[in-house]
This record gives structure tokens, sequence and C-alpha cells, in this order.
């Protein structure tokens, strides 16, 4: 199986506004299949979105203690509490910043054959739901952040999150890839 590449930000998709999955085949298996296994060999990573490989399609794939979930046209239904926390992304890697999230997220989303689930989930799982939703609504965790730093995660130095999308606009970080699904 071949791993997708992840992009970064300055990748107009990763702003856009995913389509929802409206066929539910065996080419959308494979590509969830292909999501699993990039998110699988990628580091310590928690969560993948689809425009985050190039495809505006309402998907993601969460791995929550080593299990993972696989969420087809995700959307949150109720929200509650509070709490800010550390958070990085695959799109911005090795940084991360203080967003705040609710605790406690309901979210309906279909599986991989199209079948509706309801879930509620705290905690972690919560919290990368909620970025992952995000994702697929064009909004980065930066749009969320608490303060204007983010934090390198190997030098555990600030850096104002200014500098860092210039940085990201100067090149460091446009990428293409991902395989089509309808």
């Amino acid at each position: 199986m071949k791993k997708e590449r992840i992009v970064t930000f300055g990748t107009p998709v990763l702003r856009e506004k995913a389509e929802p999955v409206r066929a539910f085949h065996k080419k959308l298996h494979a590509f969830i299949d292909a999501m699993k296994f990039t998110l699988m060999n990628t580091g310590d990573a928690a969560a993948l979105a689809a425009p985050q490989v190039s495809v505006a399609r309402r998907i993601t794939v969460i791995n929550y203690l080593g299990e993972y979930h696989e969420m087809v046209n995700p959307e949150i239904l109720e929200r509650t509490g509070g709490v800010v926390e550390y958070e990085g992304c695959l799109s911005f890697p090795g940084f991360s910043g203080k967003v705040k999230r609710f605790e406690t997220v309901k979210v309906k989303f279909q599986d991989r054959h199209g079948r509706e689930h309801v879930i509620e989930r705290s905690g972690r799982m919560a919290r990368c739901i909620q970025h992952e939703v995000d994702h697929l609504d064009g909004v980065l965790y930066i749009d969320r952040m608490q303060d204007e730093f983010v934090i390198n995660d190997d030098k555990k130095t600030k850096l104002a999150v200014k500098d860092l999308l210039k940085l990201y606009s100067a090149g460091a970080g446009a990428g293409g890839g991902g395989g089509g699904v309808s």
C-alpha cells in the first residue's frame, strides 16, 4: 500500500470546506485504507483528515489508544465543557499551540459502508474529533489558538504565529498528492 503525501499550510485544499461523501464503494474503502496506512506510518500522529492528503471530502481517521476510528461525513451535534491544551497538526509539522476545545462532544457520522452512528466522546478523543472536523471545514488549529505563539516541538522555543505563517508562505510547506474519491 502507498503512503499518501500529507500537505502543509499554504496548500489551498486545507482552507476549503470539504464535500460530503455520497458514494460508499470500493474506491472509498481503498482511500480510507490508504489514509489509515498513512496515519499508521507517520510517527505518533493522532489523526488525519482527507484534505490533508489533497482530497476535499469529509473523511477522517483517528488513532485513539491504538484503535483506528473511521468517520465519514462527521457532524458534531452537541458540545459541553471546555479545556485549553496544546495540540499540533501534521500540516504544521514540528509545532504546537494552545487551543480551547470542548471537553465532550456528541458526533454523528457514517462508516465506510454508509451506516450511520452517533457517539459521545470526552477528553483526547473529543479533541481529535473537533480538530479533524475543523479540517473538513477549512479551519486550522492556528485559527483557534488562545495566544499568538506556537512552540517549536524540537527546540521548545516560542515562535509567533505570524512568523510561522510567513515561513510556510515562503514555500516551506505546500505539497500535492491524494487519490480521488467521490
